[in-house]
C-alpha cells in the first residue's frame, strides 16, 4: 500500500527539509516522496538536493517559476506506477510521526472508501480542521463549499487511480485548491476520521500568514476559475454555479462592510 506525498516547494529550502525529515520518521515506511521546486533561480536549496541519499525520494526542479498549483500537478504527472494513495504535503507543514500509519488503518478498516481526510493543526495541537463528526462521510461540495459544516484545511488522503485526469488550476498560480476537490467531489465523498496528521508552520491562530487579495484580484480570479470550470465541463452542474454566485455576493459584503 504505497503512498505517494506530493511537496511543492518555493524559496523555503530549511522549511522543506523539516518537511522531509518528518516523512523518513514516519512509523510506517512503504511511501514515495515527490518534491517539486519551483524556485529554480533559489541557491538556497543547492545544499539539500546535494544530500538527498534516500531512494524513495524524488527531487524536480521547473525551469522557471510557475505556481504552488503547477507544482503540484507536476507532482501527479511523476507518481509511480505502483502508488496506491496520493497525500499533499506543503513545504511549510509536516507530518506526525503516525500520519501514514493512521490512513493504513482507515484504509483497512474502510476498503470501500477511496477519500479520507484528517486534520490539519497548529503547533500548539489546535485543529485547524473542524467537522461536527468525526469517522463520518462528507460532501466536500455541499458540507464543505456551500453550507460550510466542514471548514478549515484538512489533509486528504485520495486513491491514486481516481487523479489520473485531474489536475489543479492551470489557470490560477497560486490557492483555489478547491476547483480540483469540486471535480472529485462529483463522485466521490470524503470520510473524516479526527487526528492531527499535519502540522501547519503556514498558519497562526488569525489565519495564513501573507496579505490578503484585494477586491479587484477576488473578482479576476473568479472570473478565470469561471472560464477553468466551463472548460472543464463543470459548467452544467448547478452547485458550481451556486458556489460562485454564493462567493462574489460574499466578496461585495465584505468590501461594503469594510468601507463602512
Amino acid at each position: 500500500m504505497r503512498f505517494s506525498i506530493i511537496t511543492p516547494t518555493y524559496k523555503r529550502p530549511q522549511e522543506l527539509a523539516r518537511a522531509v525529515a518528518s516523512v523518513q520518521a514516519q512509523t510506517y515506511k512503504d511511501w514515495e516522496l515527490i518534491i517539486v521546486n519551483d524556485s529554480p533561480q533559489d541557491e538556497g536549496y543547492a545544499a539539500f538536493s546535494a544530500h538527498i541519499n534516500d531512494s524513495r525520494i524524488r527531487y524536480h526542479i521547473h525551469r522557471t517559476n510557475q505556481g504552488v498549483n503547477a507544482a503540484r500537478n507536476t507532482g501527479l504527472d511523476h507518481v509511480s506506477a505502483d502508488s496506491k494513495w496520493i497525500i499533499f504535503l506543503d513545504d511549510d507543514d509536516y507530518f506526525a510521526p503516525d500520519a501514514l500509519e493512521i490512513f493504513a488503518e482507515l484504509i483497512t478498516t474502510h476498503p470501500s472508501l477511496q477519500w479520507f481526510v484528517t486534520n490539519r493543526a497548529l503547533k500548539d495541537g489546535t485543529p485547524l480542521t473542524r467537522a461536527n463528526t468525526s469517522d463520518k462521510k462528507y460532501s466536500y461540495i455541499w458540507d464543505y463549499l456551500i453550507l460550510k459544516r466542514f471548514r478549515g484545511d484538512a489533509t486528504h488522503c485520495i486513491r491514486t487511480s481516481l487523479l489520473h485526469k485531474l489536475r489543479f488550476s492551470r489557470f490560477i498560480k497560486q490557492g483555489e485548491e478547491w476547483i480540483f476537490f469540486y471535480e472529485l467531489a462529483l463522485t466521490n465523498k470524503m470520510f473524516y476520521h479526527d487526528h492531527n496528521s499535519t502540522i501547519s508552520g503556514g498558519y497562526d491562530h488569525n489565519g495564513l500568514n501573507f496579505r490578503k487579495r484585494r477586491l479587484q484580484q477576488k473578482l479576476e480570479d473568479a472570473g478565470l476559475l469561471f472560464t477553468e470550470g466551463v472548460q472543464r465541463g463543470l459548467w452544467y452542474h448547478p452547485t458550481f454555479f451556486i458556489y460562485m454566485l454564493g462567493r462574489i455576493i460574499v466578496t461585495f459584503y465584505k468590501a461594503i462592510r469594510k468601507k463602512g
